[in-house]
């Protein structure tokens, strides 16, 4: 059950009617879409991407203020952009479960507070957190899938966007945003891998929530793809292995791997010969739940969809 999806800057209903695009800023480029209806027949009515040099973000950390400030400024102007829900690199949040007693949204937001010392480096005051409650019943504890950011984190990319003529409403973390896109109206536990220029995210998405996240910090090179993809094979039977002895009460087990970002699918295929005894590898689709493809063809090339991932999720 999902029952809050974002780092809400304006607070709902005011929010939800608001046009806005999916921002996504990872450290090599910035990913934008915006659909032309909230639901229904959507189109992309905006969407674009802008790679950024080496020396502007490392890690979520802004290291070039000012060339950052000037490109989103001049994305906002180019593409008449002006609010945005906008992505969360997943080194800056932390990921916890945490069982808490039934009761309403109120009580179980106030229980989850409490419990945030004991689970991140963070106080109440200084964290901002979202969470998703994980399918249960009333005769016993209900559990939570929590996500956690540093305020001053927060405060500093809104102050950035504010300043670059965007408002941001929304922020999101990049696994919670890929997984709108993969989870669609399945319940079943997906491991998701997100291949980035330096870096590879490995995400598990179990009822629609995020239960799993660790990043490498190896990204695809085609002069190294048989090690890379060695790794990624290592990392993919280690997570699977971790989740079933985890979940072994439950039979909860992963279904499927799906890749998504640059280079998916040459990543898939040669992935798909180093775990085929375990678990089914595929590329994600990104549309497949987002745009009606029977009626409308979005003009990003197939072999492009997959970097558009995160922004796709973040659009919806």
């Amino acid at each position: 059950m999902r029952l809050s999806s974002f780092f809400n800057i304006f607070p709902p209903p005011k929010f939800l009617l608001m046009p806005h695009v999916g921002i996504d800023i990872s450290d090599d480029a910035i990913s934008f879409i915006e659909y032309s209806s909230p639901i229904g027949d959507r189109q992309l009515a905006k969407f674009g991407r802008i790679p950024l040099g080496p020396d502007i973000i490392d890690g979520g950390d802004i290291k070039d203020e000012k060339k950052m400030i000037s490109i989103l400024t001049d994305m906002a102007h180019t593409h008449n952009i002006s609010y945005a829900k906008v992505s969360i690199p997943e080194e800056k949040a932390y990921l916890f479960e945490t069982e808490i007693p039934y009761g309403d949204l109120k009580a179980i937001s106030q229980n989850i507070e409490f419990k945030l010392e004991e689970n991140i480096p963070l106080s109440a005051q200084d964290a901002v957190f979202t969470f998703d409650l994980l399918p249960g019943d009333r005769t016993r504890p209900w559990r939570a899938s929590v996500s956690a950011v540093p305020r001053t984190y927060i405060e500093h990319m809104m102050d950035l966007l504010r300043k670059s003529g965007i408002s941001p409403l929304a922020f999101e973390t990049i696994p919670r945003a890929i997984a709108r896109i993969v989870s669609g109206g399945k319940s079943e536990d997906i491991l998701v891998i997100h291949a980035m220029n330096l870096k590879t995210g490995i995400y598990i998405i179990s009822q629609h929530a995020v239960g799993f996240t660790s990043t490498i910090s190896t990204g695809y090179k085609e002069s190294d793809a048989s090690a890379y993809t060695d790794t990624l094979a290592s990392e993919v039977r280690r997570v699977y292995a971790y989740w079933l002895g985890k979940n072994v009460s439950e039979g909860s087990i992963i279904k499927q791997v799906v890749v998504v970002g640059r280079d998916a699918e040459t990543i898939v295929p040669l992935l798909r010969t180093k775990v085929v005894d375990i678990v089914p590898v595929h590329p994600v689709d990104v549309w497949r739940d987002i745009v009606n493809t029977s009626k409308y063809v979005p003009p990003i090339v197939k072999a492009d969809s997959y970097e558009y991932g995160p922004s796709a999720g973040l659009a919806l």
